[in-house]
This record gives structure tokens, sequence and C-alpha cells, in this order.
């Protein structure tokens, strides 16, 4: 992975908090796994590996976190944030459409530069912290739904069937899953229509007055 392409460094919630003498911190793990990920893919997280790309003991280690379950959720919560903050980024200014296309390429964009770092978020540990960051990493997505005009009641849903259909498809590709298409980005572009078609259908439905 390009030194340019690494996920922006966060605020995470740690169990030690301030540098040990080594320099080590929740921050710093996060970062070495992320690299892990980068370079081994998902097996290769190990908290052995963590501690030697840190150069400490596994002790060492465990002064700052819990277990590699713990590791799993905070890296999985700094790839939340970089997927929220380049969506975010990607939509300023757009609405219906044109925010939902940026969204998604921005989606695809983030899983084809970090696939392990993607599909870490997809499998995280069940974890408070995981679970308080969720909400705060939907928002941008939410807001792009509401933009057509979808009742408030259905967002959620949508979301769902948003980050449902983009995964199957991001994931298909990122495994090497789509033997007989020539060229994805027709495909996507066609996933694309399918999905702003069905969202403003169910905007425009939603504003037909009710037969009584």
């Amino acid at each position: 992975m390009p030194a340019s392409a690494k996920p922006a460094r966060r605020r995470t919630k740690s169990v030690g908090g301030k540098p040990d003498h080594k320099g080590v911190s929740i921050e710093r793990i996060v970062d070495a796994a992320v690299e892990i990920l980068a370079d081994r893919g998902l097996e290769g997280l190990t908290t052995a590996e963590v501690a030697r790309r840190l150069d400490v003991s596994q002790p060492t280690l465990y002064s700052h976190i819990r277990n590699l379950d713990h590791i799993r959720s905070l890296t999985a919560i700094r790839g939340m944030q970089e997927l929220s903050e380049r969506v975010r980024s990607a939509v300023e200014g757009l609405e219906g459409d044109d925010a939902l296309r940026a969204m998604a390429f921005a989606y695809r964009g983030f899983v084809r530069d970090y696939p392990a770092l993607y599909m870490l978020q997809q499998r995280a540990p069940s974890t408070e912290e995981f679970w308080e960051e969720a909400p705060r990493a939907a928002r941008p997505v939410r807001q792009v739904l509401r933009s057509y005009g979808v009742p408030e009641d259905q967002v959620p849903h949508v979301h769902l069937v948003f980050r449902a259909s983009i995964h199957g498809f991001v994931d298909q590709e990122i495994n090497n899953a789509i033997p007989d298409v020539p060229d994805t980005d027709v495909s996507f572009e066609l996933f694309l229509r399918f999905l702003t078609d069905g969202i403003k259908h169910l905007a425009a439905e939603a504003k037909r007055p009710r037969r009584r």
C-alpha cells in the first residue's frame, strides 16, 4: 500500500491511553494493525505480529489492549471512520443521484484500496466501542438517502439495502469471483442505475396520497 494511501490516524478509545516508555499507544497499535492487514491480510493480524512490528513484548502490548479481538475492533473502527470520511468528502454539496453515485464510488474505492481492512469491518467483534462509532459513521450515508425524500422511518431500511447490495458487489470484486464479466465498471453502472431508480421510486410512492 502506498504511504500516501494509509488511513488517517484517528482517536480511538484505549484501556490505558498514554504511551509507555517505548512509545506504545493505542494509536500506534492500530497503525501497526492497518499495516499488517495491508501486508498479510486478515489471517496475518495477530498480537504476536503487532508486538513484533512495534518491537515490544506481548505483555507490553497487553498493558494497552485486552486481547486480539480488542485490536480487531479498534482497527475496524479506524476503517469505518476512514470510509465515512471518504463518503462525506465525496458527497459534499451533492444530493440525489449525483450524491449516491459519488458515495458508491467512494465506497468501492475504499474497498479496492484496503480490502483486508474492509473485510475486518464486516467481521469485527461486537464491542461497545464499535457500536458507539457505527451511528456516527452512518450519518453521511443516511443524509444522501434523505436528499431523495425517503421517509425517515424508511431511511434505516434503505441504508441496509445499500450496504448489503454494494457489499455483495465489492466482495465479489476483491475476491476475484466474477469470472465471466470482462468489464465490471459496466456492471457497476448497471448496479447504480437499479439502486437510484429504486430509491426514487420509493420516495415517489411516499409522496402519493393514500387511497381511503
